[in-house]
């Protein structure tokens, strides 16, 4: 029982908080987008398809099987929970600016991801 009271006051505190608040629910709103477009983007196969790139070894793209992809939308979860939850954990110790840049540089992740994730996928559907 006094695990959900203090789930209850914690939401009450951060509600009252309406920049954390809508940094936590765009970085949620980017995870679901994230997750649909790479959803969309991969398309299964029952060739190898180049997951991992190398100068240094002896073939520069190793293949694996496409649902390997799929890892992108789990660190999504991973990066967003952990933002978020970090954040809440800082503004509920009294750092609300580091709070708020927490979830900015969460922001800043996420756009990143896709960035990353477009060129991954550019490289893995080449053959």
């Amino acid at each position: 029982m006094p695990m959900k009271k203090s789930a209850i006051t914690i939401w009450k505190q951060i509600r009252e908080e309406r920049s954390l608040l809508l940094l936590c629910m765009a970085m949620v709103a980017l995870l679901v987008i994230y997750g649909v477009y790479v959803a969309l983007a991969l398309a299964p196969t029952e060739l190898q398809i180049a997951v991992r790139y190398t100068a240094f070894g002896e073939t520069q793209y190793y293949r694996d099987k496409w649902y390997y992809l799929l890892m992108f939308i789990g660190f999504a979860a991973v990066v967003a929970v952990v933002h978020i939850g970090l954040a809440i954990k800082l503004y509920l110790r009294d750092m609300r600016p580091l709070a708020v840049s927490l979830g900015w540089l969460g922001l800043l992740v996420f756009v990143l991801l896709f960035v990353i994730t477009r060129n991954v996928l550019s490289v893995a559907y080449l053959s």
